[in-house]
């Protein structure tokens, strides 16, 4: 049964967490980084939950060969409560992993992202300013299908990072979730690695730091330093600081 969440946030380095663990012997990331079991547009449509689940782990566990620990990698889990109530069903026992990244560089990366592949058009500037009119425009019957502006234009909606937290830790015991910061990824590989270890309670597993994503490089437009500054400013007033997240995770 799967009992390792990578649960986000979305381009906070999930992709290179998943890779650096799936070279350790007990850990089996499954097929794709990313599962997308509990938000599956179906999900909250099965009777039976935990087959439904099994059903897609299993398709996903190709070359999987008795690895104590399988980890999904599905970073969008952290944006719905009931995304990780949904988790937590399945296996009350799993331990979570959350990375968290500057929420304007995190927008501004989901940003080029959607626009490389396609599915947004709008400046950086006019994706952040409509945002919230695209998002209060969806009803709860397609909110969550995969071409959702919930999943492709929540730009600044997921950087609101003390409400994901609280949800987290209402859902979750904090003994089975672990929190730390994309910086601190990058900057101290070894020490953070080493700690994610322990917080599995598996032997610790030389694994050499690497870039495994670089950023999408989409067109630049002049208002685009106007995009950062409303994005400072809607963080601002939303209160999102390092010092708010670390007073709920250590509360």
């Amino acid at each position: 049964m799967l009992n390792l969440h990578i649960i986000g946030v979305q381009k906070a380095g999930t992709t290179a967490l998943a890779s650096f663990l799936h070279q350790h012997p007990s850990i089996y990331v499954v097929d794709g980084k990313e599962a997308h079991v509990f938000d599956h547009p179906l999900y909250s449509e099965q009777s039976d939950k935990i087959t439904f689940a099994n059903t897609i782990y299993k398709s996903k566990l190709t070359n999987y060969q008795e690895q104590p620990i399988i980890c999904d990698a599905t970073p969008i889990t952290v944006f719905r409560p009931e995304f990780m109530q949904a988790c937590q069903l399945y296996n009350p026992n799993a331990k979570f992993i959350l990375i968290l990244r500057d929420p304007v560089e995190r927008a501004i990366s989901h940003y080029r992202m959607s626009r490389s592949r396609g599915q947004e058009k709008r400046t950086m500037l006019g994706a952040f300013l409509m945002e919230r009119f695209r998002l209060n425009g969806m009803n709860r019957s397609n909110s969550w299908s995969f071409d959702s502006p919930f999943r492709n234009h929540s730009y600044l909606s997921r950087g609101l990072y003390s409400k994901q937290l609280r949800k987290v830790y209402n859902t979750v015991p904090k003994k089975q979730l672990l929190v730390f910061r994309q910086e601190e990824l990058q900057h101290h590989h070894e020490a953070v690695m080493g700690k994610i270890f322990d917080f599995l309670d598996i032997p610790s597993h030389n694994i050499t730091p690497s870039q495994i994503f670089a950023g999408q490089k989409v067109t630049a437009y002049r208002s685009d330093i106007l995009a950062k500054l409303y994005a400072q400013l809607y963080f601002f007033i939303h209160k999102e600081t390092p010092k708010q997240w670390d007073k709920i995770i250590n509360s």
